[in-house]
């Protein structure tokens, strides 16, 4: 059900959706007045169009959108925990 290949590209679509979700969000901050979570948010979620689109077109048509979306998506949430989970926050000092 879960092989390791697909482990594999879960885990590759993680760092894509990682790198290039904080590219977007960077470019985010400096267009407009948004948080540093929520771009990091909305750059992943634009990313997992463009990456499921790359993915099958790298494959010539071989997989089919839906499923290659759907491996990017939870590449994404993955991505976003790593952003999440690195992320300078201000901490409160009560």
């Amino acid at each position: 059900m879960f092989s390791s290949g697909v482990a594999a590209e879960i885990l590759g679509a993680a760092l894509f959706m990682a790198v290039t979700g904080a590219l977007i969000g960077w470019l985010l901050r400096k267009v407009t007045r948004i948080g540093l979570l929520p771009s990091y948010a909305l750059g992943i979620a634009v990313m997992t169009f463009v990456g499921a689109a790359l993915y099958v077109s790298g494959q010539d048509g071989a997989v089919d959108y839906l499923s290659a979306w759907i491996r990017q998506a939870i590449g994404g949430v993955v991505g976003f925990l790593i952003l999440y989970a690195t992320s300078r926050r201000s901490v409160s000092k009560t």
